[in-house]
């Protein structure tokens, strides 16, 4: 979520050392960006997320660990294979 130089294209919402900040669906966190730590390098627009389980007590688990993540397919109500949603946009229903 930056310029090609670096330039943060994240909310201002969410400065820097933010972590373990819940969202509400259609909350804005900011803009897509093509950096990718190399100038003259961009990455292709894409985005990584993670569903996080957490510990029972508000405390998110080790996303590093795939059994304490959840398969978001469900969630987007479509598959996310980009080649089945070519008029479609995943979205949370």
């Amino acid at each position: 979520m930056a310029s090609p130089d670096g330039e943060s294209y994240i909310s201002a919402e969410f400065p820097p050392g933010t972590f373990e900040q819940p969202v509400e669906a259609g909350r804005l966190l900011g803009y897509q960006g093509s950096y990718s730590g190399e100038p003259g390098n961009p990455v292709g627009v894409h985005l990584h997320f993670s569903i996080v389980l957490d510990d029972g007590q508000g405390r998110y688990l080790n996303e590093l660990q795939i059994q304490n993540t959840l398969d978001p397919s469900a969630y987007l109500g479509l598959p996310l294979d980009a080649n089945a949603n070519l008029d479609q946009i995943p979205v949370c229903p």
